[in-house]
């Protein structure tokens, strides 16, 4: 007779249990497969974040879902009105967690099956739409920059977006070729294809071809958190080159102008920067003067 074994079983994630389609594994090329496994990703996403799923399928709940990591501050479509600094920690802190990273391997497993199976339909639209915003907001180029280009160059001809969905991930694809490709020239030209123009975007290329950073900060103003996070690709380089003009243009500016135009607190300007300003009270002191 047998002896049970008195291991415990082990717990297997029930997105662990298929592979990529590249592999050579076929589980997820059946339409019903796919929509199993999309459940699961939503299931263990909301899990992740502590919200509970919703039936709407989720596209719409997205930012919400991030309330555990202090991202509750903002409405989505609307004006950010939060603090980007803890934002950003809490979110990078989020996307190297085990947990997360199983969650983006899924993404492209499911995103790898429904290109393989050919799927056109709504269905699979809504899976990129899905993975697009929640990989903004996991910093995740390499999920959300494919996907946004299949959406819009494959999908979008089989199941049409709406104006507005056609609009914001437009909008999208723009602002990671501007800030993070630091691509102008195929910004401008995917703009023209397109023929997408809004006041916004306009702003944002505008600052960023003239190195404008007090324009660009208005343009994040009326950012909304998906925008945001695509923007703070290029919040380095256009510090770099605010703290490069201040330096060459002011003896000593107020504290909080310099954090504002940096969009870095005197801490980090200091240490991230290496720049030899002294700060004096509430003014930062850029050069001295020389005595005669």
């Amino acid at each position: 007779m047998e002896r049970p074994s008195r291991l415990k079983p082990a717990v297997v994630n029930p997105l662990d249990k298929v592979g990529l389609v590249s592999k050579g594994d076929k589980s997820l090329l059946d339409h019903t497969t796919q929509e199993g496994y999309f459940d699961a990703i939503k299931t263990q996403y909301h899990t992740l974040n502590g919200t509970p799923v919703t039936n709407n399928g989720g596209e719409n709940t997205l930012a919400s879902a991030f309330e555990s990591l202090s991202l509750d501050q903002y409405v989505p479509g609307h004006r950010s009105g939060f603090k980007t600094e803890g934002l950003f920690l809490a979110v990078s802190t989020a996307a190297t967690a085990p947990g997360f990273s199983t969650l983006i391997m899924a993404m492209r497993k499911l995103r790898e099956a429904i290109v393989a199976s050919a799927r056109n339909d709504a269905f699979a639209k809504n899976v990129y739409i899905f993975v697009i915003r929640t990989t903004i907001l996991l910093r995740h180029p390499e999920s959300y920059h494919p996907a946004i280009l299949h959406l819009l160059r494959r999908l979008h001809l089989a199941s049409p977006l709406n104006d507005v969905e056609k609009k914001e991930f437009l909008g999208y694809w723009l602002l990671d070729l501007a800030c993070r490709q630091q691509d102008l020239a195929s910004a401008f030209r995917v703009r023209n294809f397109y023929r997408y123009r809004t006041e916004k975007v306009d702003m944002i290329l505008s600052a960023l071809v003239h190195g404008n950073w007090v324009m660009l900060g208005l343009a994040k103003r009326s950012a909304d958190v998906y925008e945001t996070f695509l923007m703070q690709w290029a919040d380095e380089r256009m510090a770099n080159l605010a703290t490069q003009c201040m330096g060459k243009s002011y003896l000593s500016l107020p504290k909080e102008d310099v954090e504002r135009c940096t969009g870095l607190r005197w801490g980090k300007l200091k240490e991230q920067k290496k720049v030899p300003w002294t700060l004096n009270g509430g003014t930062i002191v850029i050069r001295q003067m020389k005595k005669r």
